[in-house]
């Protein structure tokens, strides 16, 4: 059997629309084959919300990976199943998912374990990513791909949630009934409820996001006078890249954070609620307070942060007010994915963004944006090799061929982007030989070594790596 893809990828346009999204780039394609520039422009305008060269090229490079279509003379079209896809959506849209579902099910890992866990009744999600991860012995820092899956499970109409749990629908549970055990699962002798202990350290920056989220849940449960939970998210901000102040003290918010861009910088104010029962109620919520300490501050935001938040007039209000309601759980996520891919300042800035509780729209793009950063990082790595393995080979190596080298797996604009990266005199680990092939002017050990000296470099000052690895 072929190994499964291990990652997932989310689509743009909303957490419960990644199968909708998925279908009107594949008419667009069917309409006039566009060059992979006219489709991403299409994605900018259809998905304001998208930002970045790189998430766009990761979207229709997941579209090529899963065989719906291909390039051809610099133009996309689409493949057998990507035309049965959409002729089934306009004719039979629950047809139209069961195709794209059966293809998720034969190229992507994890499908069938989510849908047995689930299908043994509702679950929160750390318990879904917990399990996943374990049945398939990922090494996954984040919990990203846990959270892309369930997403796209939701699109297709095989799960719902409710709360903040997780459960199949009737439709899902059909489909479960009928799922043979994962192969993999078997062979590795993973059961789906048992959890076995990590076997691999985690890398510095995972290992301080997990401490510094504990730290954060353990203060946001102690009540008393929340010191402790003004100080750690203080802590969690520091390490996202902001200038983080904690001020505190009668007529003044817990915290002051700033994200240090120049013109385009901004200002939030972070109000923390620890409650010993972790939910935080309607009353412990002064509005008008915050308004002044808006206006007093010069903020362009205004968030309160608690381990959970009552329900009713509670969120209506933030809603109404502009504040947002962070929960632990949501920093959690964001701390770790932002350990595998740094998240940017101004993306980050989504979170923050109008009142009540978080969007999962903008969180699922945020998510996205580590994924993305993730991936542009793998793909110096996996295309340096591939230029050290084929090299020698006959046949000109440029960003074309390696496209199909990859597999398609990323996209062709990607992939200049990071020869130029890697030909670059910051790197020099690659070069082009008189007639345009590429070939690798460091070996491996070399390279490592540059890298290594750009990273003293920088280090040296205020960075979040230095710092997180001196604390």
């Amino acid at each position: 059997m072929p190994e499964k893809y291990a990652s997932e990828y989310p689509m743009p346009g909303g957490v419960d629309q990644y199968f909708n999204t998925l279908v009107t780039l594949l008419k667009r394609v069917s309409q006039t084959p566009p060059t992979e520039k006219e489709l991403a422009d299409f994605v900018f305008q259809q998905y304001p919300r998208t930002h970045g060269s790189t998430a766009v090229g990761q979207y229709l490079a997941h579209v090529t990976r899963s065989g719906l279509w291909g390039m051809k003379d610099g133009k996309y079209r689409l493949a057998p199943e990507g035309t049965t896809l959409i002729e089934r959506a306009a004719a039979d849209p629950n047809e139209a998912r069961r195709i794209l579902m059966e293809i998720k099910l034969r190229d992507i890992a994890g499908y069938v374990e989510l849908f047995r866990l689930l299908s043994r009744g509702s679950r929160k999600f750390d318990e879904i990513d917990t399990v996943l991860k374990a049945a398939l012995k990922a090494e996954w820092k984040s919990k990203n791909q846990s959270f892309f899956r369930l997403n796209w499970l939701r699109s297709m109409g095989y799960a719902e949630k409710e709360g903040r749990s997780y459960q199949l629908t009737a439709t899902g549970q059909a489909l479960a009934g009928g799922l043979a055990p994962s192969e993999g699962a078997q062979e590795h002798g993973a059961g789906i409820d048992t959890l076995p202990p990590s076997e691999k350290p985690q890398a510095v920056l995972v290992t301080k996001a997990t401490e510094l989220a504990d730290a954060l849940e353990k203060a946001a449960h102690c009540g008393k006078d929340g010191a402790d939970f003004e100080r750690c998210t203080c802590d969690v901000f520091c390490f996202l890249g902001f200038h983080c102040e904690l001020v505190s003290g009668p007529g003044n918010p817990d915290v002051v954070v700033d994200a240090p861009m120049g013109e385009v910088g901004y200002r939030v104010l972070i109000d923390t609620k620890s409650r010993s029962g972790g939910v935080v109620q309607q009353g412990d919520v002064n509005f008008n307070a915050l308004n002044d300490h808006k206006a007093k501050f010069n903020a362009d935001h205004v968030a309160v942060v608690g381990a959970d938040f009552s329900t009713g007039n509670l969120e209506k209000w933030a809603e109404e007010n502009k504040v947002r309601l962070l929960r632990t759980e949501e920093l959690r996520q964001v701390l770790l994915a932002h350990a595998e891919g740094i998240i940017a300042m101004d993306r980050l800035e989504a979170l923050f963004a109008g009142g009540g509780p978080t969007d999962e729209e903008v969180f699922s793009e945020i998510l996205a944006e580590s994924e993305h950063a993730a991936q542009a990082m793998s793909l110096a790595r996996v295309l340096y090799n591939a230029v050290r393995t084929h090299q020698d080979k006959e046949g000109a190596l440029n960003a074309h061929s390696l496209f199909y080298v990859l597999g398609g797996e990323y996209s062709i604009p990607a992939i200049q982007a990071t020869i130029d990266l890697l030909k670059s005199d910051l790197l020099g680990a690659l070069a082009e030989a008189a007639n345009g092939s590429l070939y690798t002017r460091l070996t491996p050990k070399m390279l490592g070594y540059k890298l290594a000296q750009l990273r003293n470099i920088v280090g040296r000052g205020e960075g979040m790596v230095s710092a997180a690895e001196s604390a």
